[in-house]
């Protein structure tokens, strides 16, 4: 941690040292205010006092300002280093220097205010040559991660999410995960909207990473249980219908396929409490066109590709870091399948970038629900 602190100091440092140490007190002192509470809040979120605000103060004067004073150091010390050849070389590079840190202030004031709020939704046809004819047409709405803290302050998103999916006609609504960030709590005031989502097959959710509220502190492991049980308990009041490790049948037009949905299968530090081979039994004497739910989409190359016949997962959880610039999104690096649609053969992933966060803010990476309609062929 002593360690992050410094990293935390080095661009103020450089900047007071270079730019400002024969300026007022006043103003010196004033400079370094906000690194100072930014630190006091990564201190303050790893003890009892934690607060939610605090990691959102944190992060985002984290963004707004250590960010773009790195940048800013970073092309002033090539600058410096090329003054001896090139004696205008540090005053432009401070200029160029002091052009990106603005433009990265200009992103983050945008994905902080409204990058948030503006929801958009995306409709895309799968086509499976296995797929029954009587789903031929059938419509899926995803939904993932919405963190539904990120809304507290604005519920009007969240009533606007539920009129589009609802405004889609979808025969099948699917939650894949990260309905919360720490807390039931965090849904009480959303108790009368959420379960006005409606899809004439219903509504089908699981469990991701955050849904097992291990990033609150609780007085001993039964607090957390005695939590995930009552978020469990407060879906089901929705009459959204929890797949832990389960599966259902759906028929449609005299066919069937299988849904089925894991609880979050991850690698450290993340949760895996999915267990694939039970979430995929069910009863039936042939095998079926099968749509599988699970949070991480790791789990695809992990266990689903290499040990079933799943034809499509619907997966979220990358939330694409909810920033991409010029095509480039800082997921592209952590993750090898992170947003939109992939193939192996005739079997598909799809990832769902989210709607919420930890932190309300997203740039290029805009909230999204997903619309799929199957195709036979």
């Amino acid at each position: 941690m002593s360690l992050l602190f410094l990293l935390l100091l080095i661009p103020d440092i450089y900047i007071w040292y270079m730019f400002l140490r024969n300026m007022h007190w006043a103003w010196q002192a004033l400079y370094f205010v906000p690194v100072i509470v930014t630190i006091l809040c990564m201190i303050l979120v790893q003890t009892p006092l934690y607060q939610a605000w605090m990691f959102r103060i944190g992060m985002t004067l984290l963004l707004a300002f250590f960010i773009p004073k790195m940048l800013f150091m970073l092309v002033s010390i090539v600058g410096l280093a090329a003054r001896p050849l090139f004696p205008i070389a540090w005053q432009v590079m401070n200029g160029v220097g002091a052009a990106v840190g603005a433009a990265v202030i200009g992103i983050v004031i945008y994905g902080t205010l409204f990058g948030w709020r503006r929801l958009v939704v995306n409709e895309v046809e799968l086509s499976f040559k296995d797929l029954p004819a009587g789903f031929d047409g059938y419509r899926i709405a995803l939904l993932s991660d919405m963190h539904i803290e990120t809304y507290v302050s604005a519920p009007e998103c969240v009533e606007r999410i539920v009129d589009e999916v609802n405004g889609r006609r979808p025969d099948m609504i699917c939650f894949v995960g990260d309905l919360v960030n720490s807390s039931p709590r965090e849904l009480d005031g959303f108790m009368d909207i959420l379960p006005k989502m409606k899809a004439k097959d219903g509504v089908f959710s699981i469990m991701g990473n955050h849904d097992y509220c291990t990033y609150a502190r609780y007085l001993d492991e039964n607090g957390k249980l005695k939590a995930v049980r009552e978020l469990q308990a407060r879906q089901r009041r929705f009459g959204w219908q929890m797949l832990n490790n389960e599966n259902k049948i759906l028929r449609h037009n005299g066919d069937s396929i299988l849904l089925a949905g894991v609880e979050n299968s991850s690698r450290p530090p993340f949760p895996d409490y999915g267990d694939l081979p039970k979430a995929l039994s069910a009863d039936r004497k042939d095998s079926l066109f099968t749509v599988l739910l699970s949070h991480d989409p790791t789990h695809w190359r992990r266990s689903v590709l290499p040990e079933t016949d799943v034809q499509l997962q619907l997966s979220g959880h990358t939330h694409s870091t909810q920033f991409k610039i010029f095509g480039w999104t800082p997921a592209s690096i952590i993750y090898k399948e992170y947003a939109g649609l992939y193939e192996e053969g005739d079997r598909k992933l799809f990832v769902c970038t989210g709607t919420g966060g930890n932190l309300p803010f997203r740039f290029g990476v805009w909230p999204e629900i997903v619309i799929i309609t199957l195709r036979k062929g």
